[in-house]
């Protein structure tokens, strides 16, 4: 028997703290594919639609292509866009009746018209194929995931690594389960529990031991018990102001197997062990001791490679702006050798380079112009202009290997002996393509600096002698206090400290 399996992708990580919206165009500048395009696009890729193509093949499926959106982390999602999206996949799934549907979610994501888009969407799909079919999800390790999901979704499974290196082996997982589901092997659910925190399990880091290796360690162990389908943890994203931010864990199990209140003892289980774990956070350089640590490390160095420093807290990928100029200012006054620094987005500073010219020296000012009060506000730079690109690139990978990227018309601005990537458009410094779209090739520079806070390792870890973290205060700093929540549950771990846990 041949089942035919629809599969969507609504995927953005919302920074509710941020003064942009995010409309329909974000979407498409990283994907907005419908119907057929997204088999085209997304076949062989290194991405959850990726993996499931594979099982569409390995298990004779009949796929329902509808759309597949992602778009940069930004704010909230404008709802004329969900509407849109929503139209596009009520009219490809017309006709169908699926046997099931797989769906690609990231788990931060809210609307203009919902704190959790996650069960908005879930509600509508629900809406039109009832609730006899199962569903699966996929989810990024950053989800806020809400305990009401269980009542919608019979799968769910989270990446395991970050940097994101694991997402079509998520989305294989995700569609094994779903084959069982389909040919009545196994009656999945889930269950999801939180401790009272708004950050924890070391934010997900997987490139070291630390607390989220640990609890996945756990999390193992109960996934190998007789009808455990898959256990995920769930760091969750504190640049949301929403009731449920923060750490989770979700047990997928098979209701023939295990009872309800046994899958929700797992889970209060590994929260207690995240709990456990709440002080377990790694620490990064404030601002002004980058130039020192700068001139230390080429001091003692004795290692081949870059210098690669994370501009933490301007972090695109988590929805900032991708103008801070604090980390660049004081780069630029380190005089340590040959630079390149991006991707800097301000498409007001590119109109005007482009317009000079390949080879016009200018003075232009950047930054400031969103919020000057975040980040360091506008500076005035002179410099030449070194090459003018459209921006548009396919990832290298390992994450997102494979599918299509924009930074927008961009150029690179050399000032002194920094060369910057300045874009029209925010894209998190992940793939060493993004700075080669205007010939910056990063293991040519003794110094690489990244907005990015983690997923940059998977690119650039493997040319780096050394790498420093610096956050500069901007709107994705780790400093929790500098966030003026209103939506959260209390009291909530770190800023109450009255916070206590026990399951």
């Amino acid at each position: 028997m041949s089942f035919k399996v629809a599969v969507l992708e609504l995927n953005q990580e919302t920074n509710t703290f941020s003064k942009l919206k995010t409309t329909l165009k974000d979407f498409h500048l990283c994907h907005y594919f419908k119907g057929q395009e997204i088999e085209t696009h997304c076949r062989g890729t290194n991405s959850e639609i990726g993996g499931f193509i594979e099982c569409c093949e390995a298990y004779g499926w009949q796929p329902v292509y509808t759309v597949a959106a992602r778009a940069e982390p930004g704010g909230l999602v404008e709802k004329s866009m969900i509407e849109h999206f929503q139209r596009d996949v009520a009219e490809t799934l017309e006709g169908h009746k699926p046997d099931s549907v797989f769906i690609v979610f990231h788990g931060a994501m809210c609307t203009e018209s919902a704190d959790d888009a996650q069960i908005e969407l879930l509600q509508f799909i629900r809406n039109i194929v009832g609730h006899d079919i199962p569903i699966a999800g996929t989810f990024d390790l950053h989800a806020n995931s809400a305990p009401e999901m269980s009542a919608l979704l019979d799968i769910a499974v989270s990446f395991r690594t970050y940097p994101h290196v694991d997402m079509a082996e998520c989305g294989r997982k995700a569609g094994k389960l779903l084959e069982e589901a389909m040919r009545g092997q196994i009656s999945p659910a889930i269950a999801v529990r939180q401790p009272p925190m708004l950050n924890g399990c070391n934010d997900g880091r997987t490139t070291h031991a630390c607390a989220m290796t640990e609890i996945l360690e756990i999390a193992d162990q109960i996934a190998e018990q007789d009808g455990i389908l898959a256990t995920s943890i769930n760091a969750g994203f504190y640049d949301a102001d929403v009731f449920n931010t923060g750490p989770s864990a979700v047990i997928c199990y098979d209701r023939n197997k295990v009872g309800e209140a046994q899958a929700i003892s797992h889970a209060e289980q590994l929260c207690q062990e995240i709990w456990n774990r709440r002080e377990n956070e790694d620490s990064r350089l404030q601002a002004p001791d980058m130039p020192e640590a700068i001139r230390a490390h080429f001091a003692s160095n004795t290692k081949q490679g870059s210098l690669v420093i994370a501009d933490f807290s301007d972090n695109p990928g988590c929805g900032a702006y991708s103008d801070a100029t604090t980390v660049l200012s004081g780069l630029l006054k380190t005089h340590a050798g040959r630079s390149a620094y991006g991707a800097f987005c301000d498409p007001q500073a590119v109109e005007e380079l482009a317009a000079a010219g390949i080879g016009a020296y200018c003075t232009v000012s950047l930054g400031g112009k969103i919020d000057p009060k975040i980040g360091g506000g506008a500076i005035t730079l002179t410099g030449e202009v070194i090459a003018i690109s459209d921006g548009n690139i396919t990832f290298e990978g390992p994450m997102f290997q494979g599918l299509p990227a924009s930074l927008g018309k961009s150029v690179c601005f050399r000032v002194g002996n920094t060369d910057m990537l300045i874009s029209s458009e925010r894209q998190q410094m992940l793939d060493k393509n993004l700075f080669r779209s205007v010939g910056i090739e990063p293991a040519d520079y003794d110094i690489v600096v990244v907005k990015s806070q983690q997923h940059f390792r998977a690119a650039f870890g493997p040319i780096a002698s050394a790498i420093i973290e610096v956050d500069a205060d901007g709107l994705s700093t780790a400093n929790l206090s500098a966030r003026d929540y209103k939506k959260l549950r209390r009291p909530i771990y770190p800023l109450n400290t009255e916070t206590t846990f026990r399951t």
